[in-house]
């Protein structure tokens, strides 16, 4: 069973496809996985020999949790038909398969994954071998689901079960205040000395006696 790209995408984007849905509760999917999703499979197969695309859907109603059956030339689901226009060559043709999908925030970190079964023809042809594969698919995941309950479980610890820890007293120290200490600077009053007094020396004059010669 095979599609050209383009028209496969423009039959996505038109809502041309078959489809199924069905709804259970947590406890009935980890139960019976098989048996719940037996008639989702039955539905492709009945539109693969019909030459229908088409998408079959388990609401898990009480938790966030989708599976699902779809037909797509490449392992992206359908709801990303533009970016398959951006990876494959439009005008080609491609092989229809079948793949399992899963949707919940706890499955991984993008909260999808999505996995081939089988190309459509085989999915018909080997119903057993394909149904074998969609078990075992199915296995994985519940344990991831189960696995996640657990821990967060384990996180989920009540308030008052914990036991905060005493908070320490923090002691702020005041500084110490600065003393200030003011030198007293004593000013000294200079007198200005007065100008010592110059004596006038006067020379007295002498007069010396001339002897007169007899």
């Amino acid at each position: 069973m095979k599609r050209e790209i383009q028209a496969f995408i423009d039959a996505v984007e038109a809502d041309e496809i078959q489809h199924f849905t069905a709804d259970t509760t947590e406890k009935d999917f980890f139960k019976d996985p098989d048996g719940l999703m037996a008639p989702l499979a039955a539905f492709i197969r009945e539109q693969i020999g019909q030459d229908q695309l088409a998408q079959a859907t388990l609401n898990v109603t009480d938790t966030d949790v989708s599976v699902r059956l779809e037909m797509s030339v490449i392992n992206l689901p359908m709801q990303d038909s533009k970016t398959i226009g951006k990876i494959m060559e439009t005008t080609d043709e491609a092989d229809l398969n079948v793949y399992a999908v899963i949707e919940t925030p706890d499955i991984n970190v993008s909260g999808l994954r999505i996995d081939a079964l089988a190309p459509a023809t085989t999915y018909v042809e080997q119903a057993k071998v394909a149904d074998q594969s969609l078990h075992d698919w199915l296995g994985l995941q519940i344990e991831k689901l189960q696995a996640a309950a657990t821990n967060e479980a384990a996180t989920d610890v009540p308030n008052a079960d914990v036991t905060k820890p005493a908070a320490k007293k923090t002691t702020t120290k005041k500084p110490a205040a600065k003393k200030t200490t003011r030198k007293t600077t004593t000013k000294r009053t200079t007198t200005a000395k007065k100008p010592a007094t110059k004596r006038t020396t006067t020379k007295r004059a002498t007069t010396r006696k001339t002897a007169t010669k007899k």
